[in-house]
Formats: C-alpha cells, sequence, structure tokens
C-alpha cells in the first residue's frame, strides 16, 4: 500500500500554445488546442505515456460551447475513463480545480489528473468577418460527470437597469471609486493606470506566448485613437481583457509514487502549498465600498497565515489582469506594491485574455519561474464574477509538511462581515461615490452613477445628458457631487 508521503499532489508538466496563422481557414479548434496542450504537458514532465493514464479531466469553460470536451479529449488521448468535469464561468475557478485535483490524488481518488483549456477566438472571429465558413464545430452536445463551480449572480433591478450587468461597467466604478479615495484627480490617475499597463506591456513582450508581444507607450494606451476607441471611462480598450485570441495552456498534476514511476525529474514538480477560495455571492449595492472587497481581502491575508509568510517572503507574484482595477485591489489584498508589475504572463490584455483558462496560463507561467529559482515562493491571485469571487495559491518547489496542500474556503467568514443596506427604486438627492461613461463605436452612450445617500444607503441612476457625458470624458470630477435621482435617472449638480 503507498505510503502517505506518496500520495503528496506535483505538478508535474506544463504547457502553453499561442496560434498564430495569416490564413484563419488554417487554424486548428480548441479542441485540438487542449488536446494538443496536454500532450506537451506529458512532454514537459519527461512521461508522455501519462496522457493514456489520465485519471480525470478538468476544462474551465471557455467561449466554445462543447458539452463534455473532457470525455473527447480522454477519447484522443487513450484515457476514455477519465472522470470529467467543467468549471464554471468564473475567474476564480482554476484555482478551485486546481485543489480539487490536489485533494483527489492526496486522498487516494486519483493519480493523474489534467487541467486545461483552450479558445481559437481570434481566428473564429476573422472567419466571421470575412464571410468565410468555421471548419469545426464547437457546439458538439454532451455532459461531464460534474460540474464546479457554479455562481449565482445578484443584480438589483436599479443595477440592472443602469447597466451593471458586465465586468467592464463593474470595474470602470470601481477603478474610479479607488482613485476618489486615493485623492488623485481624474487626469492624473488616468496617467497612472496609463503607466501601469505599459509596464504590463513590457512584460507580455518578452513573453513568447503572448498575444501582443510590443511595448505599448502610455499614451497610446491612456488617450482614445484607432484601434483603442474608450469603451467604459476612464478604460481605453487597451485597459480591457483581450478574449480575441488563440491561446492553449494545461497543467498535468500527479501523486508523487506516479511522479517517481514514470520518471519525472524532482526539478520539474511544483506543489501547491496553500490556497483559499471565496465563492459568497453579494449585491455590488451591499458592499460596504465598492474598491475593496472584504472577501478578497479575506482570502489573501487567510492564504499567507495559511503557509507562515508575509507579503514580503513571496518572489513571484501574477495578479488577475482583466483591467487594471483587478491588478491593484490584488495587491492591496495581499500587502504588495504594483512596482514592479505583479505579472509574470503581461496581463490578460497584451497577453492574452482566453476567457475562463487564463489561469491555467497564470500558473504554467509560475511553474516555469520556481522550477528557475528553486526553494522560492510564487503567489497567483484570481477573481471571479463582477469583482465577485476570489482565490489565491501559494506554489514552490518545496513540498508541503504533510500530504495535502492547505486549502480553505472562507465563503462563511465573508457571509458574515457587515453589508451595507440595500434601499431600490429611490427618488431624491444623493451624493456622487463614482461613475463611469459607457462609450460604443459612435460616441458616448450613458453615464452611470452610484451614489450614496445621507443615510449611507447606495444607490444607482443613469444619465443621456450629451454635455455631461463630454464633461467627464474631459476628466472633470464627478465625485463628491450631487445627483438628483428620479425613476432611476440622474441630473448632475
Amino acid at each position: 500500500m503507498a505510503s502517505d508521503a506518496s500520495r503528496r499532489p506535483a505538478i508535474a508538466g506544463i504547457s502553453q500554445i499561442v496560434q498564430r496563422v495569416e490564413d484563419p481557414a488554417q487554424a486548428v479548434e480548441p479542441l485540438a488546442l487542449m488536446e494538443r496542450a496536454i500532450r506537451e504537458a506529458a512532454e514537459d514532465a519527461g512521461a508522455p505515456q501519462l496522457v493514456e493514464s489520465l485519471d480525470a479531466i478538468y476544462v474551465p469553460q471557455g467561449l466554445w460551447r462543447y458539452g463534455d470536451p473532457g470525455r473527447m479529449l480522454g477519447e484522443r488521448l487513450g484515457s476514455p475513463k477519465a472522470h470529467t468535469i467543467v468549471g464554471a464561468v468564473s475567474g476564480h475557478i482554476v484555482q478551485i480545480l486546481v485543489n480539487r485535483a490536489c485533494r483527489e490524488i492526496a486522498e487516494g481518488r486519483a493519480d493523474v489528473i489534467a487541467i486545461v483549456g483552450g479558445e481559437s477566438e481570434n481566428s473564429k472571429r476573422a472567419i466571421a468577418r470575412s464571410g468565410g465558413t468555421l471548419h469545426w464545430n464547437d457546439e458538439i452536445e454532451g455532459e461531464p460527470n460534474e460540474r464546479v463551480g457554479e455562481m449565482k449572480y445578484k443584480w438589483t433591478q436599479d443595477e440592472v437597469d443602469a447597466g451593471m450587468l458586465n465586468a467592464v461597467a463593474t470595474f470602470a466604478l470601481c477603478e474610479t471609486s479607488l482613485r476618489h479615495t486615493l485623492g488623485e484627480t481624474p487626469a492624473a490617475h488616468r496617467d497612472r493606470i496609463s503607466d501601469l499597463a505599459s509596464r504590463m506591456s513590457d512584460v507580455a513582450a518578452a513573453n513568447p506566448y503572448a498575444w501582443i508581444q510590443r511595448s505599448v507607450p502610455a499614451s497610446e494606451i491612456r488617450n482614445p485613437g484607432p484601434g483603442n476607441r474608450m469603451v467604459n471611462y476612464p478604460y481605453t480598450k487597451l485597459m480591457t481583457s483581450n478574449i480575441s485570441v488563440d491561446q492553449g495552456a494545461a497543467l498535468i498534476i500527479c501523486s508523487t509514487e506516479v511522479a517517481d514511476r514514470v520518471g519525472v525529474p524532482k526539478a520539474k514538480r511544483v506543489y501547491l502549498r496553500a490556497s483559499t477560495e471565496m465563492s459568497h455571492t453579494t449585491l455590488l449595492t451591499s458592499r460596504q465600498d465598492l474598491h475593496r472587497h472584504a472577501g478578497q481581502e479575506i482570502a489573501a491575508q487567510r492564504v499567507l497565515e495559511l503557509s507562515g509568510k508575509n507579503a514580503n517572503d513571496i518572489e513571484h507574484v501574477d495578479l488577475y489582469s482583466c483591467f487594471p482595477f483587478a491588478i491593484q485591489s490584488g495587491a492591496d489584498a495581499l500587502g504588495i506594491p504594483t512596482d514592479p508589475v505583479p505579472s509574470l504572463t503581461g496581463g490578460m490584455t497584451f497577453f492574452g485574455g482566453p476567457f475562463g483558462n487564463y489561469v491555467v496560463h497564470s500558473k504554467a507561467s509560475m511553474i516555469d519561474r520556481l522550477r528557475a529559482d528553486p526553494g522560492s515562493t510564487g503567489a497567483i491571485g484570481s477573481v471571479g464574477g463582477l469583482f465577485a469571487h476570489f482565490s489565491y495559491g501559494l506554489y514552490s518547489t518545496e513540498p508541503v509538511d504533510g500530504v495535502s496542500p492547505l486549502i480553505e474556503d472562507v465563503s462563511e467568514e465573508f457571509k458574515a462581515t457587515p453589508q451595507r443596506g440595500v434601499i431600490e427604486n429611490f427618488a431624491g438627492s444623493a451624493t456622487v461615490e463614482s461613475y463611469s461613461v459607457v462609450v460604443g463605436h459612435e460616441g458616448p452612450t450613458q453615464a452611470t452613477f452610484a451614489g450614496l445617500t445621507d443615510d449611507g444607503h447606495r444607490v444607482w441612476a443613469r444619465c443621456h445628458d450629451a454635455d455631461v457625458m463630454s464633461a467627464l470624458l474631459d476628466d472633470e470630477e464627478g465625485c463628491d457631487r450631487t445627483i438628483e435621482v428620479d425613476k432611476g435617472m440622474a441630473q448632475l449638480r
């Protein structure tokens, strides 16, 4: 019978793929990218035969609509009986899948598990633009053995009416809330986050797997122009996650006994040491501050406590980077600066944001870095939903003292934290806490306001006044001003 130490899970193999084709008709479908990624991860482990010994295949949901991609992959790879999981649409789901894999292996229910994802979205869109016919079918029916991580998002009708249903709107409001709290002027703030994004592009420029491999000047990022329109003030397109990419990545996790048996070099093995998850959903309206989430702070600090580390002990960091605010909030929660930039990939604008699979790339990048720096510690922070769900993982080439990594779900602790009261169908005066302007291809369409009433309730309103939208886009301050709200519409004073 295997000893306890032999059950210790290790990340043994990794791979990343970027598909660049001049003719999108030559592109391969996402499933083919996933198959290649798993095969290359097994090759990286020095044990290509692992693809025929997969006990499970976990796939974070992508833009594709394969019903059970893990089953199709298992059949292609020679592991047709592999247990299949599809993870929910959430940026933090990959860490949850890694946690699940480590538990399954440590507790003896599995020996070898692959976590994989892939997208061919750029080629798919190029084919559609050209009027061509897509040469693959990514809507094959099927149902995995399990779906993991269902996220039940919540909105009030006021939030819906204000346009808070998408990520860029939410993160833009959070960004302005943070800016106001820091006491920055709108113009100075745009300068700063453009510089942050530019430094992210420098990292991507040196990354062979990045989608955009050039350093982009801060001025080009800051100022709207051809190919870089304003999307949701203060965000231009070059500050937003880029899902139009062709990328794939995979991790293979196995028990120490299997790693020893198939000859995975010890220098290749990287271990999850500690992880936290926060998946409890609350209304955006009920948060104490738009730019702070107690659940993220609890998750970040707890992962440090579990590992016996402090922020200064972390040599390598990759933080979720869908928008500049995500990087800043993730760094604040861990207690680290944003200079140097906490990114190994170059971020989800420049490296690319392949929907649910970005964090597999993030982890593969971290494992590469840790292999090159044995004994060091790496932290990966993830954000899911509309700044609603979080996970952190600490990794090292040094294994944990026990068999299984220390994993904690802090959702219940967050659930007990104070929340703002919710008020709907508000009519009256409120003080602007944050704001954004939605800009379409033809120009601005709506200003959105988050306001606080005199008794501390948060309210939402929108405005279509062209002069108001123009002034805000020209960096006129909108915070601390009064809005008169009636039937969800705002007049800015």
